[in-house]
């Protein structure tokens, strides 16, 4: 399920990258159209009209999710279309500035890309490179097919310069923001219990470690009594789903406390002391109620079960270790005389 909706997100971006870009490249070749057409160079004229037409029908391409071959054929019509225009056109003109942003887009793609293998990026950087150098030395030592006025070599320089920025921006851009957001995702599930959606033990260790004024807390740990008979009477999915349960239910009445899931059938709840230590204890003994009086509802099965509960304060300079082994001893304090009850 995770796979299912962190591939939509994935496509949702590439989707969004792609058209926007489209609309950058169709727009810049619409202006190209018009600005040849004024400077009445004919051969770029019809090269664009083509342009034009390219990615007009890049669209539908986009539109059936076929993001691979977009990104090729793109790559393909840029060097082509940059080649050209800067053989007729000169150096001076800045086309040449286009096949660099080209291995912006080139790693972009090539990252959600499902096989994401390197040799195609870095084939498209160092064609890029050769292109770019004989392109330089071409002009260099050849004359251009056509001789432009300086006003037209500066619009052209100047106009090349904010698309390829523009292009690089808005794709670093989108990387960046998808990065961090799968950054931000992993953050969370390494923090999370797969099964019951609470905090795992790793993130609680991290809260005790930063928690500042330990005093005004206390550690509980509440064990599911009989759980092993559960999984062996209706099975181990079954247990899962009475995990689940408690889980949600101690998260709801614990307001704002952490609440996490220590290991096994166990759960740990880091709690704000109400008032003293004895108001604390008939809070945290409120939960044990709600689950023993809670129906456990499963394939039409009607499921009652207890929880034992070991809750300790902080003491001064006590080690977390001990501050969650003194919680743990009561707990088994309370399992050894009975279980199903609250023990400080």
């Amino acid at each position: 399920m995770q796979d299912i909706e962190e591939k939509r997100v994935q496509d949702a971006v590439i989707k969004k990258t792609c058209l926007s870009s489209n609309t950058l490249y169709l727009a810049t070749h619409i202006a190209y159209l018009i600005f040849f057409l004024f400077l009445h160079l004919y051969i770029l004229v019809y090269i664009n009209i083509g342009s034009v037409i390219f990615y007009l029908i890049q669209y539908f391409v986009i539109k059936n999710k076929k993001y691979g071959i977009y990104a090729r054929l793109c790559g393909v019509e840029i060097v082509s279309y940059m080649f050209v225009a800067t053989l007729l056109c000169g150096f001076k003109a800045g086309f040449h500035l286009c096949i660099i942003g080209l291995c912006i887009i080139a790693f972009y793609t090539s990252y959600f890309n499902k096989k994401r293998k390197a040799i195609l990026p870095l084939g498209w950087s160092v064609m890029s490179a050769i292109i770019y150098l004989f392109l330089y030395f071409y002009c260099r030592f050849n004359e251009t097919y056509y001789i432009l006025d300086s006003w037209a070599e500066i619009t052209l320089f100047v106009v090349h310069s904010l698309v390829v920025f523009s292009v690089i921006t808005v794709y670093l851009n989108t990387f960046t923001s998808y990065a961090l957001k799968l950054e931000e995702k992993i953050k969370k599930e390494s923090r999370t219990d797969t099964l019951t959606k609470v905090y795992n033990r790793h993130a609680l260790y991290d809260y005790l470690l930063t928690l500042e004024n330990k005093d005004e807390y206390n550690l509980v740990i509440l064990d599911i009594d009989d759980f092993k008979k559960i999984n062996d009477t209706y099975g181990h999915i079954c247990g899962d789903f009475i995990l689940k349960e408690v889980a949600r239910l101690s998260d709801n009445y614990s307001d704002d406390d952490f609440v996490s899931r220590y290991g096994g059938e166990e759960f740990v709840i880091i709690l704000k002391s109400r008032g003293d230590f004895e108001s604390s204890i008939k809070y945290v003994d409120g939960l044990r109620e709600l689950i023993q009086n809670h129906e456990f509802i499963y394939d039409n099965k009607e499921i009652h079960l207890t929880i034992t509960i070991g809750i300790a304060r902080y003491i001064k300079d006590i080690s977390i270790d001990d501050w969650i082994n003194t919680a743990d001893m009561k707990l088994y304090e309370g399992k050894n005389s009975g279980k199903n009850k609250t023990v400080s």
